[in-house]
């Protein structure tokens, strides 16, 4: 599971709708009453310059990083970086629609700067400026190439097929992909309800339906006998993300009787490549997708040893799970926080009451991960290490693994054996003595009042 920045596609407001209805409505719109200004104007006219976004190189980053955890005083230890070099045949590229000005233009989006498209992504991307092509590229929203290891790619296109032009246009781009690209192992085209844009990352709530053209709902996921439905969340570069599951298991070194919780888990990727190393392992998602993809993956466990749970992350569901018999055991949890957002609310203090063995939170926003390290301090769990993800060499963006162990030690002073005895306020109680005192003589000497000394 990351916010993701608006992209800023144009200033006029007939484009922005268009770009978020796919066609234009039979209402007046503001292009109607829309009037080209004269050469004189349109020189003089002053052009809103578009925001550049910085591009933070690795040592960038690095320092970000130092600079954070001594500002905020996050204690343990960072660890090494963990990373990989970037194929772009191993990643997610997208061909989409800009505007510019009054014209509309195809451009292919890189997933990380200065990583050069693979040839079938240029190639397509050639074949979609013919002529023949051109009603379908008119109707065109954006194509995804969802990257399935050694060079393939799975398609999704979202295109508005409202004419019969359109439709054939369609047809006639499957077509060429069936004949002229072998590296295209599926397509499928895709509708939006409400019509926005789709993104695998994505948190708008909507419906997406996908319509197979040529090949299969699942893709691998590079050679690890993972896979993954072609609509379901992963990095857009999976190099570094396909040896995070053994990053994982080298920095938790787990018992064979421990059980492993993923939670956000997408398509159960780490919980099926750490099964053979676990007793029990369990992950959890609310989407549709994830849930094909995680039973297609734990069909595939040796030791069938793996569980799927569809329903949102909160604090009730541990207090129903856990409280059973059936699931005692050394667990350990990891968090992989979708879109930088934080946990729900309770969630922690739930979390802490099952006592794990283990707690790992994975997040990309910095101010979101100081106030989980103090939620989960507030629980007694210390932070032992942190350990910095490149998982997309190139985007300007990392996450941090954080692993929480319990305070047994008593170490932040909320020591759970003592934890009862803090909340209690106890009053001190008055001594009373017993012994017996002798009585002591007390001296009064009576003055004589105003009066009487005046006779």
């Amino acid at each position: 599971m990351y916010k993701q920045p608006k992209r800023n596609y144009s200033t006029r407001p007939v484009r922005e709708e268009r770009l978020n209805s796919g066609r234009s409505s039979g209402r007046r719109s503001v292009r109607d009453d829309y009037v080209k200004p004269i050469d004189s104007q349109r020189d003089t006219a002053v052009k809103p310059k578009p925001a550049v976004r910085p591009k933070l190189t690795f040592e960038d980053l690095k320092q970000q990083l130092t600079s954070w955890a001594t500002t905020e005083k996050i204690p343990g230890k960072i660890q090494a970086w963990f990373t990989a070099d970037a194929n772009a045949e191993n990643a997610d590229w997208r061909i989409t629609k800009v505007y510019q000005g009054e014209h509309e233009k195809l451009t292919i989006e890189a997933p990380s700067f200065e990583m050069e498209a693979p040839e079938i992504v240029s190639k397509i991307f050639e074949q979609l400026k013919k002529d023949h092509l051109r009603i379908f590229s008119k109707a065109l929203r954006q194509i995804w190439f969802r990257a399935a290891g050694n060079g393939n790619f799975a398609l999704l296109v979202q295109v508005n097929l409202r004419g019969r032009n359109s439709a054939h246009g369609y047809k006639t781009f499957v077509d060429f992909l069936e004949r002229n690209c072998p590296q295209v192992i599926s397509c499928h085209h895709i509708q939006c309800l409400p019509d926005h844009l789709f993104d695998p990352a994505g948190t708008l709530a909507m419906k997406v339906e996908a319509k197979a053209a040529f090949g299969n709902d699942f893709i691998q996921i590079g050679e690890t006998g993972s896979y993954m439905h072609v609509l379901d969340w992963a990095p857009r570069i999976r190099d570094a993300w396909n040896g995070l599951p053994s990053r994982i298991a080298g920095a938790i070194h787990p018992n064979p009787e421990d059980c492993f919780f993923e939670f956000y888990s997408g398509s159960s990727f780490v919980s099926s490549m750490l099964a053979n190393q676990f007793k029990r392992v369990d992950s959890m998602d609310c989407r549709e997708y994830a849930m094909l993809s995680s039973r297609k993956n734990a069909r595939g466990v040796i030791d069938e040893n793996m569980h799927f749970h569809r329903g949102h992350v909160e604090a009730e569901f541990f207090t129903k799970f856990f409280n059973k018999k059936e699931n005692e055991g050394r667990w350990t949890f990891y968090f992989n926080l979708p879109n930088d957002e934080s946990l729900p609310p309770g969630v922690e203090q739930a979390a802490a009451q099952a006592r794990p063995e283990r707690i790992l939170l994975q997040t990309s926003d910095l101010e979101v991960a100081v106030k989980e390290i103090k939620r989960f301090r507030r629980e007694s769990y210390m932070l032992r290490k942190s350990i910095p993800l490149y998982l997309e060499p190139g985007s300007g963006k990392f996450d941090i693994l954080f692993i929480f162990v319990p305070d047994r030690a008593g170490i932040l002073g909320q020591n759970p054996a003592m934890a009862a005895k803090s909340h209690n306020v106890q009053r001190p109680q008055e001594r009373v003595s017993r012994t017996i005192r002798p009585e002591q003589t007390h001296f009064a000497i009576e003055m004589p009042t105003f009066k009487q000394r005046k006779g």
